[in-house]
């Protein structure tokens, strides 16, 4: 749901999963937003708020764009990369330290 109605935040999206967060990976939504707050419904009732920020390590989410990084030679290498800066949101490859923000 896009933009909905929100007392806090004037409006807001909405994504609904079913099944639990065990098929979720929140360090995926926190990449991509760190300002989301995941809401837990059991029964029609919310019974727990996780507020997500930055993850400090992601993997297989960024591709390194250095032609000489490992990851680029070695083909079942994951790709890792470190928050370096969490007030620029600037992450590192973990490997050649390359830049991505």
């Amino acid at each position: 749901i896009k933009n909905a109605r929100s007392g806090k935040m004037g409006k807001k999206d909405i994504i609904k999963i079913e099944g639990g967060l065990d098929l979720v990976d929140l360090d995926v939504l926190g990449f991509v937003d760190h300002n989301i707050t995941v809401n837990i419904i059991k029964n029609g009732e919310i019974v727990e708020k996780k507020r997500l920020s930055l993850p400090k390590q992601v993997t297989n989410i960024i591709k390194c764009k250095n032609p000489r990084c490992i990851t680029s030679i070695e083909q079942g290498l994951k790709q890792v990369f470190v928050l370096a800066d969490e007030e620029k949101q600037v992450y590192r490859c973990k490997y050649c330290e390359e830049k991505y923000s």
